[in-house]
This record gives C-alpha cells, sequence and structure tokens, in this order.
C-alpha cells in the first residue's frame, strides 16, 4: 500500500509539472487563443446584454419557439435559428460580467488535487493489471487519450472547438499521462510471469 500510495503522489507532481509547462513555456495552447479587434467595445456589449451573470452564454442561443405558436410560426422560428446559426457569428463563451476573485494559489492547489485523484484513478486501474512496464505506460497513455476523447473532442464536434486546439489539448493528456505512467508503472502494476 505504501508503495502505491509514493506511486501516486510523485505521478500527480510530474503530470502537475508537465502540464504547468504545457500551458506556461510551451506556448501551444495560447497559439490558438484570439483576440478582438476593440475588446473595451466588444466588452461594453457583453455587460449590458448578460441575461443571468456568470456562466456559459451561446450565440446565437438555442431556444424554443413559444408553446402558443402556430405549427407556421414554429416553423418560422426553427427557420430562423437554422440560419442564425449556419450565417454567425457563433459564439460559445464562458462569461463573467463583472470583477472576479482569481487565486494563482487556490487554482494551483485544486489542479495539484485534480492531478492527485486522477493518479490514484489509474493506479488502482493498473494495479489489478498483469503487464510489463512498457504496457503499464502504453495503459496511462490510453487512460489519457481516453480524458482527450471524452472531454475535448466533443467541443469540437458540438461547440466549433477549432481542430487545432482539440488535436493539441488531446495531446497534452497523453504527454502528460505517458510520462505519469512511466513514474507510476515504477510503483503499481503486476508483472507478468512466464509460465513453464
Amino acid at each position: 500500500m505504501g508503495k502505491f500510495i509514493l506511486g501516486a503522489v510523485l505521478t500527480a507532481m510530474t503530470v502537475f509539472v508537465w502540464e504547468a509547462v504545457s500551458w506556461t513555456a510551451i506556448g501551444w495552447h495560447q497559439n490558438g487563443f484570439r483576440a478582438f479587434r476593440d475588446e473595451s467595445k466588444v466588452a461594453e456589449v457583453i455587460k449590458a446584454n448578460v441575461t443571468s451573470g456568470h456562466g456559459i452564454y451561446l450565440l446565437p442561443a438555442i431556444g424554443e419557439a413559444p408553446k402558443v405558436a402556430t405549427a407556421e410560426e414554429k416553423k418560422a422560428f426553427e427557420a430562423q435559428q437554422t440560419r442564425a446559426m449556419k450565417d454567425g457569428p457563433y459564439v460559445y463563451a464562458i462569461v463573467r460580467p463583472g470583477k472576479g476573485d482569481f487565486s494563482m494559489g487556490m487554482n494551483m492547489t485544486l489542479s495539484f488535487i485534480r492531478c492527485l485523484i486522477c493518479a490514484f484513478l489509474i493506479a488502482g486501474l493498473m494495479s489489478q493489471a498483469t503487464l510489463s512496464y512498457p504496457a503499464r505506460i502504453a495503459f496511462a497513455a490510453a487512460a489519457g487519450l481516453f480524458a482527450g476523447l471524452t472531454a475535448d473532442l466533443p467541443m469540437w464536434i458540438w461547440f466549433e472547438n477549432p481542430g487545432r486546439d482539440a488535436v493539441v489539448n488531446i495531446a497534452d493528456h497523453v504527454i502528460a499521462w505517458v510520462i505519469g505512467g512511466a513514474v507510476l508503472g515504477l510503483f503499481v502494476g503486476k508483472d507478468p510471469v512466464a509460465e513453464r
């Protein structure tokens, strides 16, 4: 049990460090970010038009025709929504219209806790498998790929996240867990035993 816990903690630290390097030193995430031409004007429009404070906003908004609308009015409403979606602009954004309390220390702590929970989950799964050391690394890498495919790919499929950003995010997960698996595999897992 001691090796299991030590392995998970060291893995969480390794993945946490990789993610910090990935986001702060490499710059491949930020290269996909875009800026508005006139941020102050966009900020004014956002502040003047938010409907319920901090949250996820869509433009065009997804809605339903009024319940009292006729069949013809419903059809026209749906056609207008389809046209607005096709013609653009389209926005999927997390909006905080006013001041916020940002704490780098709290965010770093939460990020490490997330890495630790993930490390314990993968360690728990890996501890049940009979795998060679390279296969343990591949096992953890597959977990990273699974995370990317389930968390990042739907954003490309449904919310027009640029393909480049989806690829970078998925690659980031895989690299994190190749590195994490290299550490975790030293502590967790059963070695295959050749039968005579």
